[in-house]
């Protein structure tokens, strides 16, 4: 019976610390690139992004988007800790 208590605080305990949540701090840089204009820079910091989310924003992401001749890109690099 002593086993069976333990073996069961043991699949209890394992299960609560799997179920965490892996969060972490974010810094992004943002570089928007333009047709005839200059580039433009932002820096974000983001707190607490979890899961799905920080799968999402973490790495380098780049968009280029055109419109009536002119084009835009957007290059996103993310940080996280």
């Amino acid at each position: 019976m002593k086993n069976f208590i333990y073996i069961l605080s043991l699949t209890f305990c394992f299960g609560i610390l799997s179920s965490c949540s892996k969060c972490m701090d974010c810094s992004c840089t943002q570089i928007v690139s333009q047709t005839g204009m200059p580039d433009v820079n932002h820096t974000v910091e983001f707190d607490n992004i979890c899961d799905e989310e920080l799968d999402d924003i973490e790495g380098t992401t780049t968009i280029t988007q055109t419109v009536g001749g002119i084009v835009q890109t957007i290059e996103q690099t993310c940080d996280c800790n």
